[in-house]
């Protein structure tokens, strides 16, 4: 088993089986009540900026690997207007097919190259396992957020 796929693995498991830190996403996503997903704790981003703030960045990593060395997350990105609580969901699942993909066809022996980026220098590998970290630190506050909202 290569590099690629272990991380594939790990992003599997924090998605939607058992990662060894707790809940995987499905399962804290699928337990909130979309009443809720607006609300705002003070100023901290809802549950649905969230999840739509995580699909962007996973959107970056996905065109980064298939060559699009051109996207950017703007600050209409970074945080979008919320729509349907089901959309969000929708594209944070489309997110994970495309991320997957892009992923399983990446070449292994890239993995060590320095992502084209006009403010960071970091590698492939540190963004493949930078967006599974960013995925679990969002997925915190959106478990904090709907235990506030719920009890």
């Amino acid at each position: 088993m290569g590099e690629i796929d272990r991380i594939v693995r790990m992003l599997e498991k924090t998605f939607e089986k058992q990662p060894w830190y707790g809940p995987s996403m499905n399962e804290v996503l699928s337990k909130i009540d979309a009443q809720i997903v607006n609300n705002h704790q003070g100023r901290a981003h809802s549950i649905i900026e969230l999840v739509l703030h995580m699909t962007s960045w996973r959107t970056f990593a996905t065109k980064r690997m298939e060559g699009d060395n051109n996207f950017e997350v703007s600050d209409d990105l970074n945080f979008p207007k919320p729509g349907s609580w089901d959309d969000a969901i929708k594209g944070l699942r489309t997110s994970q097919t495309a991320l997957l993909d892009a992923m399983k066809n990446f070449p292994e022996s890239r993995l060590g190259e320095i992502v084209p980026s006009k403010v960071h220098k970091y590698t492939y590998y540190t963004l493949l396992h930078g967006i599974i970290q960013h995925d679990i630190y969002h997925l915190g506050q959106i478990a904090i957020l709907r235990k506030e909202f719920t009890t």
